[in-house]
This record gives C-alpha cells, sequence and structure tokens, in this order.
C-alpha cells in the first residue's frame, strides 16, 4: 500500500496561527514559512505513485484527483521537447471536453518519473511546480501535507513565488475550463 502522507487538503488553524496537516505544522512568521523542499532525499516523492488529494473533497463531475492536467502552455513545452509519449488524452463528458494529461503508470507514477526523479524537470507541468501548494477560494494559500514542512529550515516565503504562481495558473487553468466554451 502507498504511503497517504499526501492525501489531505484539510488545513486545521489553530490559535498560534498555524497550519496542520497530517502532523505538519505548516508556519509563515516574519516572511518566512517552515519549508524545504527535499528532492532527491524525499523519502515520499510527490513525482511517486500518487493517490490523488481526495480527503472531504469531491469534484463536481466526479473528476479523479489523481491527473497531472496539463495546461496548453504545458502540452505545447513537453510536446515540442520530444516527450509526447509522456502525453495522453483526457475527456470530461459532463463539459463535453478534452485535455491534456500526464502519463501514468498502473502504480500511479508519472511516466516522467525515471530512476528516482523527474526526466523533464526542467519543462515540467505547471501543476507540479505548484506542488506542494495550490489556491483556494475560502482559504487562500493552502498546502498539501509534505514533510518539506519542518521546524529544522526556514525558507524565505519570497523563495517559492515560481511556486505561487504556478499554482495561480492552474486555479485560473480550472477557471477557463468551466468557463469557456469551445
Amino acid at each position: 500500500m502507498n504511503p497517504l502522507w499526501y492525501r489531505t487538503t484539510v488545513l486545521i488553524l489553530t490559535t498560534r496561527g498555524e497550519y496542520i496537516i497530517d502532523n505538519h505544522t505548516i508556519k509563515i512568521n516574519n516572511g518566512k514559512i517552515n519549508f524545504c523542499c527535499r528532492m532527491n532525499y524525499c523519502k515520499n516523492s510527490c513525482c511517486g505513485s500518487f493517490d490523488g488529494v481526495t480527503f472531504n473533497i469531491g469534484s463536481i463531475e466526479k473528476r479523479p484527483f489523481d491527473e497531472i492536467v496539463l495546461t496548453a502552455d504545458d502540452f505545447k513545452r513537453i510536446y515540442n521537447s520530444g516527450y509526447s509519449d509522456f502525453i495522453e488524452d483526457g475527456y470530461s463528458e459532463q463539459m463535453n471536453k478534452a485535455y491534456k494529461k500526464m502519463s501514468l503508470e498502473s502504480d500511479g507514477k508519472c511516466r516522467a518519473f525515471f530512476e528516482g526523479k523527474c526526466c523533464i524537470n526542467d519543462i515540467k507541468p505547471t501543476l507540479c511546480c505548484a506542488f506542494p501548494f495550490y489556491f483556494d477560494m475560502f482559504s487562500g494559500l493552502c498546502a498539501i501535507s509534505c514533510e518539506g514542512f519542518t521546524n529544522d529550515y526556514w525558507s524565505e516565503v519570497s523563495e517559492f513565488q515560481s511556486s505561487f504562481d504556478a499554482a495561480r495558473k492552474m486555479y485560473e487553468f480550472w477557471i477557463d475550463f468551466y468557463c469557456q466554451t469551445e
């Protein structure tokens, strides 16, 4: 069974202004966040088997939460770089719309995850650039549980600007997906 360390997105605000996710406490204080991506040293790679994010949330169209959906720019960048075999078609019956997504192995691993790392890291999808951060319309900046949240290391929040920008792009992608007709 795969570890479930990243499945919950429920943030619990404590009286000290901290968020707790699966025993990982997320803190932002004086422009710093207690997060440092452990990359290849992480025992639970975000690129490995991914069961999705499913705790206490649901998709209106019953979309699985284990897809790495690609923006149009992601598709062009990955396809034009010669990695079309990592891309497959997705389809929303409810919206009658096609979309592109990363191919996953039968165990849930992204097909671009090879020998413990992403072989397309320099051109990785927007969703992957954002991870573990995302935006929620009620809570603002949120994060999926990740062992990178630790009290051992503090980073400047500004170091994650590109991750926050990617999270914003994914949020906008979904708004456009549901609001634009073809």
